[in-house]
């Protein structure tokens, strides 16, 4: 039976953050940093009522974890399980055999490393919780701040897809894509979490 995150042990606790997983009254938290323009330059989805923040968050909450800081949500992120690519005879045994990863900080916050161990703790919860075998991530390639957090947790930029991404402001975009094997997590001396069965 496939592991999900309500499988595991809540919350978990890194040296500053304490993660959970997303409940639908977060969204009424988050909204103020997150609708802010230094934060959706980079994002996915755009909101531009609290209403749609709401419907939209409450559509993700089995993939969406927060991230906790002196009482209050500092970080949000992703764990999506996925189904690599295998050949035919093959889709059962890869089923569930990685996940995306991605993460939004309060740019409050910003700046003093947070954003590199909650992005590390969402790793390791999909690797050692999840028990999947590889990691992606992927940003614009002009987002310096996930790149960096990206080199810094170890992911190896696999591609750079000259002007694949269509950017909000009407402008084509450089994509990249990171990723991680689970040896390679291992590798780095990252001890293992066993989720609650």
């Amino acid at each position: 039976m496939t592991t999900t995150l309500d499988d595991l042990d809540w919350p978990v606790r890194t040296d500053r953050l304490e993660l959970r997983p997303a409940r639908p009254e977060d969204a009424d938290e988050i909204w103020p940093w997150y609708r802010r323009p230094e934060v959706q330059e980079w994002t996915t989805t755009l909101s531009t009522t609290l209403e749609d923040h709401r419907q939209r968050w409450e559509s993700r909450l089995d993939i969406s974890l927060v991230g906790r800081r002196d009482g209050g949500i500092v970080a949000v992120g992703k764990i999506d399980r996925q189904d690599p690519w295998s050949q035919t005879d093959m889709v059962e045994q890869a089923r569930g055999r990685q996940a995306e990863v991605g993460w939004v900080l309060d740019p409050a916050i910003q700046g003093q490393g947070l954003g590199t161990e909650f992005a590390a703790a969402l790793l390791d919860l999909a690797f050692e919780g999840l028990g999947v075998r590889r990691v992606e991530a992927g940003c614009f390639a002009a987002n310096l701040a996930s790149r960096r957090v990206m080199e810094k947790i170890g992911m190896r930029c696999e591609g750079v897809f000259i002007e694949e991404s269509l950017h909000r402001s009407g402008r084509w975009l450089d994509g990249m894509s990171w990723a991680m094997l689970s040896r390679e997590h291992h590798a780095r001396g990252v001890s293992p979490r066993q989720p609650r069965r």
